[in-house]
């Protein structure tokens, strides 16, 4: 399990890397101005996103990982294409971070030579991954919220 959240963490990180050098907006909300502004920096980093099919990417990256995570893990064919159909890589969206979202924790780790942090909160449906100076909030599917706990085993 450690090695599949690894994985997720370093295809994490690739979002934000989609992300950096496109916009450079703080992350805290100085009230409607910037709540526009968070909303349209999610809208962005979501189009592009999808114009790098980073989903697509992170979903052909795990699957051809399929046998080392497997081995890593223990996991049987079952319990992978579980993990997988929970992690719900599809559903994953750039969001601006409530104004009153509480951080929880924050693990830190290097992925694809990038060093990043994911920030948890008291909500579970979001996260923020940072990278290179940029953060990224993404609404994380119900489904994925039960592995966010597993991401202290990064650390």
């Amino acid at each position: 399990m450690k090695k599949l959240l690894g994985v997720l963490l370093g295809l994490l990180v690739v979002v934000v890397l989609v992300g950096v050098g496109l916009v450079a907006l703080s992350n805290h909300s100085l009230g409607p101005v910037s709540d526009a502004a968070q909303n349209a920096k999610a809208a962005v980093a979501n189009v592009a996103m999808d114009a790098a099919d980073v989903k697509g990417k992170i979903n052909d990256a795990v699957k051809s990982n399929r046998s080392a995570i497997q081995a890593a893990t223990g996991l049987t064919d079952e319990q992978f294409d579980e993990a997988v159909a929970g992690l719900a890589i599809n559903d994953w969206q750039a969001v601006a971070l409530p104004n009153d979202a509480v951080a929880t924790g924050t693990e830190s780790a290097s992925a694809l030579g990038v060093d990043g942090t994911i920030t948890t909160y008291e909500d579970p449906s979001y996260v923020t991954v940072n990278a290179y100076g940029q953060d990224v909030t993404l609404a994380v599917p119900e489904s994925a919220q039960a592995y966010l706990p597993y991401l202290a085993l990064l650390g």
